[in-house]
């Protein structure tokens, strides 16, 4: 029996190694394929046992709780249909537990050993391609950061001081582990993330306390003297852009500033949504609540990311029961690599990446005690088929999504929002844009190029009432876009012109009056962005909402 399961937890190392680099388990689609190949795990396990393992585990229940609330979230979200997609993201997270309960406590610990190696081998590749196929610059690098198979320099450089933590405090040393640890380190730097090389820093004086005899000092002073050299190099010769970043990190920068407004924003809605936005809610909304110039995916704080998408609850049980890990754990590798990610995930969207969670899922309780065997084959086959079946679905009209094919995409799954937002942002035809802009609507109300685009369809028409309630209404979602406003000033003036000379002076004042009302509109913006201490004004993009002259000298002949 015992040889069988160490045969069977072959197949999750070799995932764990290579799961990384689809994109770090960011995009849906990868999010199914990890579905998928857990789930047939789950079955050979099943067929090998007689049955599934399952006992008490934290981490089990952390990982259900998530998935469930992200799937009933649909009910209440802001967009359903993309509802429906975080579910299937965030899926993998309890079927990778039960697969890790599928092993024995020594084998899941083991895993934790892919990590350095598949960032080591990650930055290899990353750093060799771009060297030998220049054309794969965009590929691994973001401007001249080095962001590896994970596409995002935060997040991959995350990934390998993980690796770094898991190597100083795991396992015996030898010439490998130290070419990896250096490999790691390199990475780190390069990736230019100034969060992470902050902790890097802290990451050091810890290993100065808790490494025993000459394994202390080797990384101590190596990995401080790669990182001061690297700074001194960047600071003399200007080269290395991504290095150079570290020299100009401040807590004034405008990117802290602006995670500091995107947390103060969120917080208001947080209070009044306790059930969440659902997924993508957040990026669907934030045009009707922000009080600066910005438009981002996530909020760049996973807790408070957790608390927009899904609520309270959800959101209240993974702080405590990381944190009830965090003090549970045995020694200072696990505490450590949990209190570097919690600390960078309070300034990113790491957990946006799947292969994250499994590092945390690892670190904590996985599961322990007796164990109970579901043995019901009908029921397990059953319900694997349908869930692979549902996850290739779903992961198709993803990667057909992201791939740039979004009329085949709404024809896989229907409720893909924003492949119906691009092919609305591509059309020319009235019709078939008010039609795209219909089934937007029928799901999500938060978009505003939908309900410019039903503006734009009722101006054609000549349905000036209509027109002024849609157009209003994508203003009020995208309260610093000025096109927005221009855009609405010109068809009220065309309606004004029109009604004037056609001799319906009750519709010309109409359109007179809410033409008198945009400078209104825009002084509203500019007094909700003065809010606080005024974070708008302080980060690179700010609020540009002045009328051209031109537009001015208009409405200065209308009063």
């Amino acid at each position: 029996m015992e040889k069988e399961i160490r045969l069977t937890a072959r197949p999750l190392k070799w995932f764990l190694l290579l799961a990384p680099f689809l994109c770090g388990g960011f995009f849906e689609w990868t999010s199914c394929l990890f579905s998928v190949f857990l789930t047939g795990y789950l079955l050979y396990c099943r067929r090998k046992r007689g049955g599934l393992r399952i006992c008490r585990s934290p981490a089990l229940f952390l990982a259900a709780v998530l998935a469930f609330f992200y799937g009933v979230s649909c009910f209440w979200a802001v967009d359903r249909g993309m509802a429906l997609f975080g579910f299937c993201k965030f899926l993998p997270l309890p079927l990778f537990v039960l697969a890790l309960l599928q092993t024995e406590e020594e084998e899941r610990e083991g895993l934790l050993d892919t990590v350095p190696v598949s960032g080591g081998v990650m930055t290899v590749l990353s750093v060799g391609l771009r060297l030998v196929f220049p054309v794969l610059w965009d590929r691994f690098y973001v401007g001249d950061r080095l962001a590896g198979f994970f596409q995002y320099p935060n997040t991959y450089a995350l990934f390998l001081l993980a690796g770094i933590v898991l190597l100083a405090g795991r396992g015996k040393w030898d010439r490998f582990r130290y070419l990896n640890l250096a490999v790691l380190a390199v990475g780190t730097l390069l990736s230019g993330s100034r969060t992470v090389f902050f902790l890097f820093g802290i990451v050091i004086i810890v290993f100065c306390f808790v490494l025993k005899g000459k394994l202390r000092w080797v990384l101590c002073l190596g990995l401080a003297a790669l990182v001061g050299a690297t700074a001194l190099y960047a600071a003399i010769s200007g080269k290395i852009p991504a290095v150079g970043r570290y020299l100009t990190a401040s807590f004034g920068s405008s990117t802290f500033l602006g995670r500091i407004l995107y947390f103060k924003d969120a917080l208001p809605v947080i209070a009044r949504t306790p059930f969440g936005l659902g997924y993508m809610g957040y990026f669907y909304t934030q045009g009707s609540f922000q009080t600066g110039v910005y438009s981002v995916l996530n909020v760049h704080n996973e807790l408070l990311q957790l608390f927009l998408d899904v609520g309270w609850i959800p959101a209240v049980t993974a702080a405590a029961f990381l944190i009830r890990s965090f003090f549970r754990q045995k020694g200072w590798p696990g505490r450590l690599l949990l209190a570097v990610t919690a600390a960078h995930c309070m300034f990113d969207f790491d957990l946006q990446f799947v292969c994250i969670w499994f590092i945390l899922l690892l670190v904590m309780d996985t599961g322990r005690g007796p164990a109970l065997v579901f043995r019901n084959k009908l029921s397990v086959r059953i319900g694997g088929g349908l869930l692979i079946g549902f996850c290739l679905w779903l992961g198709t009209a993803s990667y057909l999504y992201r791939s740039g094919r979004p009329e085949a995409a709404v024809k896989v799954y229907p409720g893909c929002t924003g492949a119906w937002i691009t092919l609305l942002a591509q059309t020319e035809y009235v019709t078939e844009m008010e039609e795209i802009a219909d089934e937007i609507l029928s799901r999500n109300q938060s978009v505003s190029l939908a309900h410019s685009a039903k503006a734009r369809a009722a101006y054609a028409r000549g349905d000036f009432g209509a027109m002024i309630a849609y157009k209003e209404k994508a203003v009020s979602l995208a309260r610093y876009e000025l096109a927005e406003y221009l855009d609405y000033f010109h068809m009220l003036y065309v309606g004004f012109q029109m009604y004037l000379a056609g001799g319906d002076a009750e519709s010309a004042a109409v359109c007179r009056e809410r033409l008198l009302g945009i400078p209104g509109l825009l002084e509203e913006a500019l007094e909700r962005t003065d809010e606080l201490d005024a974070l708008a004004w302080k980060i690179r993009d700010k609020p540009e909402l002045t009328l051209p002259a031109e537009y001015q000298e208009i409405l200065d002949s209308l009063r």
